[in-house]
């Protein structure tokens, strides 16, 4: 039992190491400033403003911001109609919206598991209790439950650790991810609108 109960408790320290890891990862990417930055936004609008279709294609292409790369899909329609283009660039904030949800997403699986390996750890300790009242039969005395019921207790401990921070870290960032997100793809929708061919500006 003593085994299981180590193997249990590494793995939480484990996850828990690789929450704080996963952490630091979405506060360095899930800031505006790296999906949408608003000097890339003026760029672009700057660029459609001036009517200079070669530079816009030739930075979109290249930029990784969230806007720049929804941009670059409906530009690279340009040759079809105008509901193309914007079909490509709601697809486009689609699939970079569930990359970035995808990101986070570690961090609510170990905030989901960790309260599993508690119950094991949980369910161990009282079996190791139950068995040192067996060994000791008619001689047991409560305090012979005392050690397995304190390894129930630690790993209840470590699971609400674990568990919590990081469910409520994830919460946090893809509620901050969400935000920048849709305000990213309403400008992207607002910059589209400046591609739109006179022609069809009465269209929807």
């Amino acid at each position: 039992f003593a085994t299981f109960d180590i193997i249990v408790i590494s793995i939480l320290l484990l996850a828990s190491v690789a929450g704080i890891a996963l952490a630091i990862d979405a506060m360095i990417h899930t800031r505006e400033k790296k999906i949408a930055p608003a000097e890339t936004t003026e760029h672009l609008r700057s660029l459609i403003a001036g009517r200079q279709f070669k530079e816009l294609m030739e930075f979109t292409s290249t930029d990784q911001t969230f806007i720049s790369q929804s941009l670059y899909a409906a530009i690279r329609r340009a040759h079809l109609k105008y509901p193309a283009m914007r079909e490509a660039l709601e697809n486009s904030v689609s699939e970079q919206t569930a990359a970035i949800f995808r990101r986070l997403e570690p961090m609510n699986v170990i905030g989901n598991i960790g309260p599993l390996l508690g119950l094991l750890g949980t369910v161990l300790g009282m079996i190791m209790a139950f068995y040192q009242l067996l060994d000791k039969g008619p001689d047991a005395r409560p305090t012979d439950l005392a050690g397995g019921i304190g390894t129930a207790l630690w790993h209840t401990f470590f699971v609400l650790f674990v568990a919590i921070p990081w469910l409520v870290t994830h919460g946090r960032y893809r509620t901050k991810a969400d935000k920048i997100v849709t305000k990213a793809a309403l400008v992207g929708k607002e910059l589209l609108e400046g591609l739109r061919p006179e022609s069809s500006s009465g269209s929807r």
